[in-house]
């Protein structure tokens, strides 16, 4: 992403917090990227707490693609 080669961008996201929890402890944030084609990719995410409570689900479609071909 670093490069000036390629451009990149959010297209879509959205977070849902399901249930209350401490911003300053630890939570275990775990993605999947279910579709990644034509420059666009959908990623998927969920927030535990320690204890294993889902605190928060986050979903995000991006777009990557190369400048000046």
């Amino acid at each position: 992403m670093g490069s000036r080669r390629c451009g990149g961008a959010s297209l879509d996201h959205a977070l849902w917090f399901h249930r209350t929890f401490r911003a300053d402890e630890w939570f275990l944030y775990d993605s999947a990227s279910p579709s990644a084609s034509r420059a666009r990719g959908l990623a998927n995410g969920r927030m535990f707490t320690r204890d294993g409570r889902h605190i928060a689900s986050a979903v995000q479609e991006g777009l990557l693609r190369r400048v000046g071909a």
